[in-house]
């Protein structure tokens, strides 16, 4: 059978879009791919926190070159996201790549979590190496630069961007480098064309809408309303600033606990980034430059301000119109799900086009409207057990955090951990293939020491075994290369 979609047109050429037009160009070579963007709309990016399926889509599906990538856009490498979050008697936990709350080493009687109840110390191998800062490179025995697998990157975003401009205009992506200043569009609703600044018209057969915040054909054009997660999610500015390196690398996502919300820290080879993500309701703008200055006097020039709205728009496909990224919504980066929202928004949209030969009825298309309100609702939810439960700072803003923050599709298994700790049985509260699962909130829950009336009783023996997978963990990291030695292996 024919597919119905022969030419496919994507509107924007920030992350959302040129890892989109690359995709389907992947997915579909013989279509017709076209970029259009309005080449004068700056850079919003401040640098990206990936997740583990970012290397895969990357390098996988998009088919670009491990050592290309890094010698173009030169990341580093990110195990997990250390936070100083929590009980403020502990100096950190980490959220480490490796699922480590799910293991159940050969020797254990239950699963990690438990153990991490009473000591988290090197609970994995991830665990151990970002304790240690070390990376998850090793010199093989014949001299090869071997990487474990549980790594997501830290990408410069100016660096990213001009790299797949590059890669996707290599792979076919026909480049139009112009202004939407119109619409067109046929009885049913649906788009026929766009009309451009240079006056022609771009006609397609599919739209996908990667206009960043404007979401220029999703929320203008077909007027989806957007859901707001404020219940949820106070927070809605941030400050950014940074400087060059003068410190060893580190391998993850520092988050740090302030007066009015939380800041990240971001490591790249050469430069450092931070950014103070905060509530207009309870600090201005000036307010939270002075405490991220007075916290990182290391800071260059006066932070930029971003406003921000946590949320999704109500659909993600609408007629022959389908978001990705920020044009269908946002959520602060506390768990560095931009990109990762937006990759499986691509693999959805490909995956449904490929097994329909593009014939889309309706009830397919709300089936992919479910999935996605379902994959946005599960950020939201995991990101508000953060905020209920960190008793880091006492400040009017983390009070309400504590008080008030709406757990949504999380409160039953809240509920259950208070009562059980972490079983098992966490899981069956979870939507089949949760962004983050039973080790992902489990990380979170322990890590933050949220309140629980499980008793966590353990014998000698058992203390015995988990010290000795702990030792495994750290002869498993003693062979990894700094950051620094393991860039300067690949010529970076």
């Amino acid at each position: 059978m024919e597919n119905r979609i022969q030419q496919f047109v994507v509107v924007g050429a920030g992350s959302a879009g040129l890892m989109s037009s690359m995709a389907i160009k992947r997915a579909f070579p013989t279509r017709k791919v076209v970029l259009v963007y309005a080449p004068e709309i700056p850079v919003i990016g401040v640098g990206e926190s990936t997740t583990t399926i970012f290397p895969g889509f990357l390098h996988r599906s998009l088919g670009l070159g491990y050592l290309d990538f890094f010698r173009e856009v030169q990341p580093s490498w990110k195990l997990g996201i250390r936070f100083h979050w929590g009980d403020p008697k502990d100096t950190h936990f980490n959220y480490v790549f490796d699922h480590c709350m799910t293991h159940k080493p050969a020797p254990l009687r239950k699963l990690t979590a438990y153990y991490c109840l009473n000591d988290w110390t090197d609970a994995s191998r991830c665990w151990a190496l970002m304790d240690r800062g070390l990376s998850p490179c090793h010199v093989e025995p014949d001299g090869r630069l071997s990487t474990y697998d549980a790594f997501g990157y830290h990408i410069n975003n100016e660096n990213f961007l001009k790299y797949l401009m590059k890669k996707s205009q290599e792979l076919g992506v026909e480049h139009r480098p112009t202004k939407i200043v119109g619409v067109e569009r046929n009885a049913c609703g649906n788009l026929t064309s766009l009309q451009t600044d240079d006056g022609n018209q771009l006609t397609g057969d599919l739209f996908v809408d990667c206009s960043g915040f404007q979401s220029r054909l999703l929320g203008d054009v077909m007027q989806q309303p957007f859901v707001s997660y404020r219940d949820s999610l106070f927070c809605d500015r941030a400050v950014v600033g940074g400087w060059q390196r003068n410190s060893p690398i580190l391998p993850y996502t520092t988050v740090d606990t302030m007066n009015h919300g939380w800041c990240w820290r971001i490591e790249f080879p050469d430069r450092v980034t931070r950014g103070y993500v905060y509530s207009s309701e309870f600090c201005s703008d000036d307010q939270a430059i002075e405490e991220l200055k007075s916290k990182n006097p290391e800071l260059e020039s006066k932070p930029r301000v971003l406003s921000f709205q946590s949320g999704r728009r109500q659909n993600f496909w609408v007629g022959n119109v389908v978001g990705i990224g920020n044009a269908t919504g946002f959520v602060e980066p506390l768990e560095a799900t931009a990109l990762h929202l937006v990759i499986e928004q691509i693999r959805l949209l490909c995956r449904l086009i490929d097994e329909s030969e593009g014939d889309l009825p309706p009830k397919l298309i709300e089936s992919a409207n479910q999935r996605y309100r379902q994959l946005w609702d599960e950020v939201r939810d995991f990101l508000a057990i953060h905020y209920r439960f960190n008793r880091r700072k006492n400040t009017p803003f983390w009070q309400h955090c504590r008080e008030a923050t709406y757990l949504a599709g999380a409160q039953d298994l809240v509920n259950l951990y208070e009562e059980a700790g972490p079983t098992s049985l966490c899981s069956t509260t979870l939507d089949g293939g949760h962004l983050f699962g039973y080790d992902g909130f489990m990380s979170i829950l322990v890590g933050s020491r949220a309140p629980t009336r499980y008793a966590n009783r353990m014998s000698i023996d058992d203390l015995r075994r988990w010290h000795a997978c702990q030792t495994k963990n750290q002869q498993a990291a003693s062979n990894a290369l700094t950051v620094r030695d393991a860039l300067d292996r690949l010529g970076i």
